[in-house]
């Protein structure tokens, strides 16, 4: 009996010494150097990308070989963070066992706007390169700093109780889908509140009413700070179906009732004329669209130019629409309208609406049940 016990403790030491020498040998690899250098491109270097060459190279990079203190094969990782960050939330580009790498537009792009790049501007963000050998720690390159102007957006997201199909919750958000930096999304409103988000489930990726205001936003006033405590948006307008439209080129926000799944909105007005964006045409989108807000109330933000005339169109055919209904100056003034001191009769030979505001983003107004024509 004793021998077999002997046998036993003799097997568990053994055992036991055996495991501590395999743990040992997990980090047996250390890095020999505390990091290796990138070599190319070099720190404050740029690029712009296209969506018309997603092919193209984007950064292009070489660096020195991660130095272990035993022989092994290493995997390099390239990461993106956003500048002057401690890469906590850095993301992965591509990984390689070579000491060179070209990553395209394509893979750039949305990792760029994900790390912050401003669409259409100049960005700086931080490259490095992670490398990582089988039962080593891994080592890490010097940071550099490129330059990156991306293009287009990232969707984004609402919830709220103001929006009933999302409520305060994650299980449903309204979806706002991104094109040329200008964002959408078609819900139901009813007056409550809401905030947009620019990342699913996270509540600190939250912007607010006060956050738009402070970046020189134009907001349609139905769209309201709810000084509630968080300073979400509130919908005072009708409850109905809406589009919601963020322009991040312009700094507006809007909303238009949406009565029909695509195409010519029926129940909008248009405006058309050298004082709008779009001049004197129907060609494309040039006409600008003066969606209802609320019953019986139109509003849309929209850049004014000074000392321009434009008129207001009450129908469009989806071509030019210079034959449908159409109302000048004369003709609201005529209906006992109150119309706003910065818009005159332009005395042109059609009696149009002339602006004689600053030129710039104004909120435009025609309140059918007030009568009254204003700009804001």
């Amino acid at each position: 009996m004793k021998n077999i016990f002997k046998s036993i403790l003799t097997l568990a030491l053994f055992t036991g010494l055996y495991s501590c020498e395999d743990e040992s040998n997990l980090v047996y690899i250390e890095p020999a150097a505390a990091s290796f250098q990138i070599i190319t491109p070099t720190s404050g270097d740029a690029v712009v990308l296209s969506e018309t060459t997603l092919n193209n190279p984007a950064i292009s990079l070489t660096w020195d070989p991660a130095q272990y203190s035993t022989p092994s094969s290493v995997t390099y990782t390239i990461q993106l963070a956003p500048n002057g960050s401690d890469f906590t939330n850095a993301q992965d580009l591509a990984n390689t066992t070579s000491r060179n790498i070209v990553i395209t537009t394509g893979q750039l792009n949305v990792p760029a706007l994900t790390a912050g790049a401003v669409p259409f501007v100049s960005t700086p963000l931080d490259f490095r390169i992670k490398a990582t050998v089988a039962g080593g720690l891994p080592l890490y390159s010097n940071v550099i700093t490129y330059n990156v102007t991306a293009f287009g957006c990232l969707g984004q997201y609402a919830v709220g109780a103001g929006i009933p199909s999302a409520g305060w919750g994650w299980s449903s958000p309204a979806n706002l889908i991104c094109d040329n930096n200008v964002l959408t999304m078609k819900v139901g409103l009813v007056n409550d509140t809401f905030r947009f988000f620019t990342e699913n489930g996270n509540w600190g990726s939250g912007r607010n009413f006060p956050y738009y205001v402070a970046q020189g936003y134009k907001i349609v006033s139905v769209l309201e700070d709810a000084l509630d405590g968080d300073n979400n948006f509130r919908f005072t307008g009708t409850p109905d179906t809406y589009r919601v439209k963020i322009d991040e080129n312009n700094k507006t926000i809007g909303v238009a009732k949406s009565t029909v799944s695509s195409g010519i909105e029926p129940v909008s007005y248009w405006l058309v004329g050298a004082a709008t964006p779009g001049g004197w045409s129907w060609t494309g989108n040039n006409e600008t669209e003066l969606p209802v807000v609320s019953n019986g109330i139109y509003e849309v933000p929209v850049n004014l130019v000074n000392n321009e005339s434009f008129r207001v169109w009450l129908a469009n055919d989806g071509g030019d629409s210079w034959g449908s209904p159409n109302r000048n100056y004369p003709s609201f003034l005529g209906d006992g309208y109150t119309i706003d001191s910065e818009l005159i009769n332009a005395l042109d030979g059609d009696s149009n609406f002339r602006y004689v505001g600053p030129t710039g983003i104004r909120l435009f107004k025609i309140n059918t049940v007030t009568k009254v024509i204003s700009v804001d």
